[in-house]
């Protein structure tokens, strides 16, 4: 099955802090470089929202969405472990809000970044299926889960993967060869 990712490129809401000082920005989390740039959190119920943008595959190439999961690069400092609140938001093509739930994922101090995944979502508010147009109104919701007194989460790089089939082309030369 085919995949493309998202990767951010605007903020909706920002209350992390940046690697660089200051509040974070997308472009904390928009390449997986490590500790060289991220977005941090120490408090609790912390959000950063990112907007994500159209999908490099055209909706001609796409017969349908099949699923889509959130995926960061994320570390623990310090000592114990950290929860993260992953969540897919925004506005669905029919106007509707997209919400499947929040899955809470476990991040363990214990050195270099690792990859985090949310569940695999097959529909984009828990009943109807993804389509193509939903992408264009998809953002990606961060929430530090348990104010933990020593260490940051730390996040280097987030985005969406999405599964699909792809169209397949018509062959006009099989009905015009059947037919004529």
């Amino acid at each position: 099955m085919p995949t493309f990712i998202l990767i951010p490129n605007g903020d909706a809401l920002q209350a992390w802090d940046s690697s660089g000082g200051g509040t974070s920005s997308y472009t904390d989390v928009d390449n997986d470089n490590g500790d060289t740039e991220y977005a941090f959190s120490d408090t609790n119920n912390e959000r950063m929202i990112v907007d994500l943008p159209a999908p490099s595959v055209a909706s001609g190439d796409v017969d349908t969405i099949d699923s889509l999961t959130i995926k960061a690069s994320a570390r623990k400092t310090m000592t114990g472990s950290s929860f993260a609140h992953f969540q897919q938001t925004g506005t669905a093509a029919d106007s509707s809000f997209i919400n499947n739930g929040v899955d809470t994922i476990t991040v363990t101090a214990g050195g270099s970044y690792a990859l985090y995944s949310g569940t695999t979502e097959t529909t984009s508010d828990g009943s109807d299926a993804w389509v193509y147009g939903d992408l264009a109104g998809l953002q990606l919701r961060i929430t530090k889960f348990r104010n933990d007194r020593f260490g940051e989460l730390r996040i280097s790089y987030l985005y969406a993967e999405v599964a699909y089939t792809a169209a397949v082309a018509a062959d006009n030369a099989t009905f015009f060869g059947a037919n004529f």
